[in-house]
């Protein structure tokens, strides 16, 4: 007995929501016809209105079936259900059982709030409180136009889910999407499939899964991001960025061609952000930094970048540190901070810097170098403890050119040094040898000295002359009878393996 009063039970809790739907349709007119051949349509004119369950319907004439609970309206139909949308139209067609209204005309209108659809045909689930269309749509708010061929509003939401074709156009931004969901109480578009925004900067993004926040300006991606801007190509695994703060950020693959500098940047994860008015980026994770020339490519990396941005985005100055290495195939550099300033292209390099110039060596405290727009040197000033080194016979190690000084100011031609000048308390070692032709060359002694400044002329990499200046003070001994410590002039190093042989050889930290 107990069991079967809880299937009744079952039964009733089952059946009570269809029971509540199917409630008869209200209904009112100025003229009401039964035809006796179909007593069950009643045809209503003038004044038409109709009640079900929250919904009221006016319109000029309908035709109403009491017994399937149904009926069809024509011309200046107007809805209003629950007091949150209004819809109207020139023929629908409502079912009292399934509470689903088809409407259709010219012009089909759904209001709710700051929301207007405009279509031709729609259909109204009044169940799960949902509009879906078709044919096309135009929807608008106060802000923003999309449009889409199909599309889904889900009314308590106020969230549109677009198919096909769409299209969204405000104020900062016009976007173009296979699929996408728009919420419109925040205003943020969802992708779900690829999607191009057009910024009104002429800025391009290019996504497959993302978001975009029509009132904050904001962007997010999380899968094959891509910015086009007048310079610039990024693009991304995952990416975010708030163009009215002036913040975002990159991770995974991130890769970025700057058409203005020739400059292709690759690296783990990028971040932006601001202080006051000036932006900056922080780029880290295996950084891979590329200068493109017609005739070589300069490779560089290091563990972090920071990149100051004036106001148009545009870089200022790069700042690099920890493990910082370069390569040319005409020359190599490497150290722990350097600093690149875009507009005068000056390099300055600190901490252990060091530059390889064909045979030459060079190191001091500090070296400056001019640089050219694609990469190569035209001068450079290093100080203090500024020192060149030449392996003078390359089938050893034991025999070095040396000349060291307070100042060098060193000037270059296609990339190759061809002239320095050491200033301050000067001095050098220099190996004499003799090098006729067809006899093995040999050592005929070790030119040593100082002076207050001293010049140097190069040769394919080579010292071809040196001039002393102001009170010189030099000798020439035989080698044996120089001590090894006077070999070796102040600071003296010989870094010849920590120099990059290949591009590959940046990533390969110093000693």
């Amino acid at each position: 007995m107990i069991k079967k009063s809880f299937i009744i039970i079952v039964i009733l809790f089952l059946i009570t929501p269809l029971v509540y739907s199917q409630k008869s349709i209200q209904y009112r007119s100025d003229v009401g016809k039964i035809n006796p051949e179909n007593p069950n349509d009643i045809t209503l004119i003038g004044h038409v209105e109709f009640k079900h369950n929250g919904l009221i319907m006016y319109c000029d004439s309908a035709i109403y079936n009491k017994k399937d609970n149904y009926f069809i309206a024509f011309n200046h139909i107007n809805i209003y259900d629950n007091d949150t949308i209004h819809l109207s139209g020139d023929l629908l067609n409502y079912d009292g059982k399934t509470r689903i209204a088809e409407l259709s005309g010219e012009k089909v209108i759904l209001e709710d709030g700051k929301v207007t659809m405009q279509t031709n045909y729609l259909v109204l689930d009044r169940v799960v409180n949902v509009v879906r269309y078709v044919s096309g749509a135009n929807i608008w708010d106060n802000k923003n136009t999309l449009k889409s061929t199909e599309g889904i509003y889900f009314v308590d939401d106020k969230v549109f889910n677009f198919l096909y074709n769409v299209e969204i156009t405000s104020p900062k931004a016009n976007i173009n999407s296979d699929s996408l969901i728009y919420n419109t109480k925040t205003e943020k578009a969802t992708f779900i499939g690829p999607t191009v925004i057009n910024a009104k900067d002429s800025t391009i993004i290019k996504t497959t899964q993302g978001d975009y926040n029509t009132k904050t300006d904001e962007v997010y991606s999380e899968k094959n991001a891509e910015i086009y801007t007048k310079d610039q190509y990024i693009t991304s695994d995952t990416l975010y960025y708030n163009k009215k703060k002036k913040i975002g950020y990159a991770y995974g693959n991130v890769f970025v061609k700057d058409t203005t500098n020739n400059i292709i940047l690759n690296c783990d994860k990028a971040t932006l952000d601001k202080i006051d008015t000036l932006s900056y980026s922080i780029l880290t994770g295996k950084i891979l930094c590329r200068q493109i020339d017609n005739q070589d490519t300069l490779y560089f990396h290091s563990d972090t970048i920071v990149v100051n941005m004036d106001t148009s985005f545009k870089a200022k100055t790069l700042i690099a540190y920890n493990h910082c290495k370069f390569f040319r195939n005409d020359f190599q550099g490497a150290a722990e901070w350097m600093k690149y300033n875009v507009e005068d292209s000056i390099l300055t390099m600190i901490k252990r810097p060091i530059l390889w110039s064909e045979e030459s060596q060079i190191t001091s405290d500090t070296i400056v170098m001019y640089t050219t727009k694609k990469g190569g040197i035209k001068k450079l000033f290093m100080y203090p403890n500024a020192l060149i080194v030449q392996n003078s016979d390359t089938t050893t190690s034991e025999y070095f050119n040396q000349i060291f000084g307070k100042h060098l100011v060193g000037y270059f031609e296609k990339n190759k040094i061809y002239f320095a000048e050491i200033e301050g308390n000067s001095q050098s070692i220099y190996y004499v040898w003799d090098e006729k032709k067809n006899r093995k060359k040999t050592l005929t002694g070790v030119n040593i000295g100082r002076s207050q400044k001293t010049r140097l002329y190069f040769k394919k990499g080579k010292v071809k002359s040196m001039s002393a200046i102001n009170n010189p003070e030099y000798y020439i001994d035989d080698d044996t009878k120089v001590s090894q410590t006077d070999k070796r002039l102040k600071g003296f190093i010989w870094e010849i393996k920590e120099k990059p042989l290949k591009p590959i050889d940046v990533f390969v930290e110093r000693k």
